[in-house]
């Protein structure tokens, strides 16, 4: 139980005392499920809080009881809001929030098909992660969970009738429907995209993800948390440092390790050349959706020289192995003068490129107008990263919730109110420049300290947050110990998962042709969301 300001106005919202525990910037409010939707309503309307995450945890080994968390968190405050409920016995469903707070809207889908935790009044409660085939009593996250030879029974039934997915259907006068996917030319993920159409302007797109559902947060509690760290760099591989910095903070702040300051430090610097490395190759990347050759060539070239430069400085173009809980294994600054000639290079390929792209008119008339997202429907879909800053948002967990070293660190969250292909591309390009001079500023200072701390004894039923600005946005973890202090509950959150709700709007009004640049300015990972 905690006393402070904060849970003195969720009292005052609900008039009762609630029960709240404090860890670090984390504060966890327990309600009934009967306040739920008046302490959410109150964050959001009247604090202006984003709805980071929602997520279920099968806690029954400490008192018998299912939770549902809400992670919370105000502009211009380092903390996060955690309200709770408890589900147990056969009363297992919770009010839905989803026509309230419409970014709760997969959330809440996920926990049903996940755990079996119904949410009631939900407008959608189709299936999400598990297809029509799966096995309709049977719920993986649940720790009791298994598969019996009448769910095999079951399964194969449903797929021998070849079960078809359950798409929206939209009807009327000159409406069509164009289904695309979900197997794609090349080497891409499966993702099936339906669009409904009138002549060659799209009127509806509904995207159907989920097909290589990898199961990651199970395979987590089959592991230890120090053997985690490899399978958190392996859920998206253009993310993966990002995913590890994540899944390391959270079980650090668990286990109560400050990591070094040089440790911090090479975090740091790896976040943003991971930062870069993406971005650049982006803006390449969108120039074939126009038919810019050789715009898409030079990006091309910039990111894999960037990316043989992580090769030659840790090991792996993707930067695997250096994140390790306590800290990192390697002294990435001993290669200053490598990286800095590199990022020299780097820097006047880049501004050569931005300046072929700008003046193309053939170019910018395709990015400017197309793909539209709003402020209002960015925020309220709980876009996050580029592609919200793009649509006049400034959130980005560097500034939100400072962490490693970024508090030292001069830069701007870059936004734009245009909310269209040129402004993700703009944006991407500001925050660019931005990484390669928080880069160039890290080598101006040294750090105290080696390289990691020793792990400690990690205490049961215990529980935190870890989070990063990936390329793609913002990125969460949560973890939580079980009695012998290895892994309850690991729940991901990534920015991809938040982001491709939010793609049918920008779409709709644009032709179909330009639907591959639209969906190439998000760049969303399927893999980040089949986890």
């Amino acid at each position: 139980m905690c006393s402070c300001p904060w849970s003195n106005m969720i009292e005052k919202v609900l008039d009762k005392a609630v029960k709240t525990r404090e860890h670090l910037n984390e504060l966890y409010i327990e309600i009934s499920k009967e306040h739920l939707k008046k302490v959410c309503m109150y964050l959001y309307e009247n604090k202006d809080a984003l709805l980071r995450l929602i997520f279920a945890s099968d806690e029954r080994e400490i008192d018998g009881s299912f939770r549902v968390y809400y992670v919370f968190s105000i502009p211009g405050v380092d903390r996060f809001f955690i309200p709770l409920i408890s589900l147990k016995g056969d009363d297992l469903s919770f009010p839905s929030i989803t026509e309230l707070i419409p970014s709760a809207h997969w959330y809440e889908r996920e926990i049903q098909d996940m755990f079996g935790l119904v949410p009631e009044g939900h407008p959608d409660p189709r299936r999400l992660l598990l297809h029509e085939a799966f096995p309709a009593q049977s719920h993986p996250l649940r720790k009791d969970w298994g598969i019996s030879d009448d769910d095999l029974k079951e399964w194969g039934e449903g797929l021998a009738r070849k079960e078809k997915n359950e798409f929206m259907k939209v009807e009327g006068e000159g409406v069509y429907e164009i289904p695309v996917g979900p197997v794609h030319a090349g080497i891409i993920e499966p993702g099936h995209f339906r669009f409904s159409a009138i002549g060659e302007t799209i009127f509806f797109l509904e995207p159907r993800l989920f097909y290589t559902h990898k199961g990651t947060e199970k395979h987590f509690e089959g592991m230890s948390f120090t053997e985690g760290v490899r399978l958190a760099e392996r859920v998206s591989g253009t993310s993966s440092f990002s995913h590890s910095s994540a899944y390391c903070m959270a079980v650090e702040r668990m286990a109560g390790i400050e990591i070094p300051e040089k440790a911090k430090a090479v975090r740091t610097l790896l976040l943003e050349m991971e930062r870069l490395y993406n971005h650049i190759g982006d803006i390449g990347n969108m120039c074939a959706g126009t038919g810019l050759a050789v715009g898409y060539s030079r990006g091309a070239v910039i990111k894999e020289r960037l990316m043989q430069l992580n090769d030659r400085i840790t090991g792996s173009r993707y930067l695997r192995g250096i994140n390790i809980v306590g800290g990192v294994t390697q002294d990435i600054f001993i290669y200053a003068e490598d990286i800095l000639s590199i990022l020299d290079l780097v820097t006047k390929e880049y501004k050569g490129l931005m300046k072929l792209l700008l003046g193309t008119v053939s170019h910018v008339e395709r990015l400017e107008n197309t793909g539209r997202l709003s402020k209002d429907i960015a925020m309220k879909m709980g876009v996050t990263g580029v592609a919200a800053r793009a649509s006049g948002s400034n959130d980005d967990i560097r500034k939100a919730h400072t962490h490693l070293l970024y508090d030292r660190l001069v830069f701007e969250a870059h936004s734009s109110a245009r909310g269209d292909v040129f402004a993700r591309m703009m944006v991407r390009a500001e925050e660019a420049e931005c990484s390669i001079s928080m880069i160039e500023a890290l080598f101006e200072s040294s750090y105290q300290g080696g390289l990691a701390e020793e792990v400690k004894e990690i205490p049961q039923h215990a529980s935190a947050l870890g989070y990063s600005e990936s390329p793609r946005g913002s990125l969460f973890y949560w973890v939580m110990s079980d009695k012998n202090g290895r892994p309850l509950r690991v729940k991901l959150r990534s920015p991809s998962f938040c982001n491709w709700p939010a793609v049918p709007f920008a779409v709709h009004g644009n032709i179909v042709p330009d639907f591959p640049l639209c969906n190439k300015s998000f760049n969303l990972s399927y893999s980040g969301c089949d986890m």
